[in-house]
This record gives C-alpha cells, structure tokens and sequence, in this order.
C-alpha cells in the first residue's frame, strides 16, 4: 500500500520568517567578502531578490533590515460592545453563536461569534472546549 504524497508545488508551507536576524548579518558579512546573490541565497535557503532586499537596506542606511511580523493584525472590541456582550449574556445565557444574532436582530451591531466567544472565556462564562484546540 502507498501513502499519497503531494507534488512538488501542492505542499502547504509553513508560516515561518524566513528572513532573521542571523541570516540578516551573514548576508551582510558575505556581501562584505564579494560573494554573489545566488550563492548567498542558496545557502541561506532565500531568494536572491531577498539577498538584494538586505544588501540595499544595509548601503543606504547602515543598519539592518528590520523583521516585521506577518498576518492579519488582532482587532480589539471597544468598551461599549463588550459591556453589550455581557449584558445580553446576562439575560439570555447562551453561547457566542445565539448571541450573535441575537444581538445583531434586537441591537442591529454585528459581533463575530468568535469576539464574543473570547469575551465570554476572558470573564469565565464560557468553557474551552478541548475538542477545538489543536
């Protein structure tokens, strides 16, 4: 029996920087000793735009490239709609999904359910459910 195997293109990739501090300083030392792009992008496991991308960085400013983190920025729920979310909790005492139409029927503010769901376990009315964490 064979396990499938994805093709070469098909696999998922990992959410990893692939650019670090280290890696930042080698290239720069590297670049320093004349060595080319793609040689330093092989070893580095990078692409050679990258290797430009640092080097540039480092003749215009002398310093290093900074790291920024990837994703989507957390979004935050003001003060009013979560004082809403507990008041509404307090009357119907249902999960995140019910209060979700609930409010957004009678209160006509749409909440995600998973903004309310994470209110609820910050002020210990709702329960983590073991199932759904990975």
């Amino acid at each position: 029996m064979t396990l499938y195997t994805p093709q070469k293109g098909m696999r998922k990739k990992n959410k990893v920087v692939k650019l670090t501090e280290r890696k930042i300083r080698y290239i720069i030392r590297a670049k320093k000793r004349g060595e080319s792009n793609k040689r330093i992008a092989a070893d580095m496991k990078l692409s050679p735009s990258s290797v430009k991308r640092v080097w540039m960085e480092w003749t215009k400013t002398k310093m290093l490239l900074s790291i920024k983190k990837f994703g989507r920025k957390k979004k935050t729920l003001d003060v009013e709609s979560e004082r809403l979310i507990l008041e509404v909790n307090k009357e119907q005492n249902l999960g995140a999904r019910r209060l979700e139409t609930i409010i957004d029927f009678q209160h006509g503010k749409h909440i995600p359910h998973n903004a309310i769901h994470k209110v609820l376990l910050d002020h210990g009315l709702a329960n983590v459910n073991r199932n759904k964490r990975p």
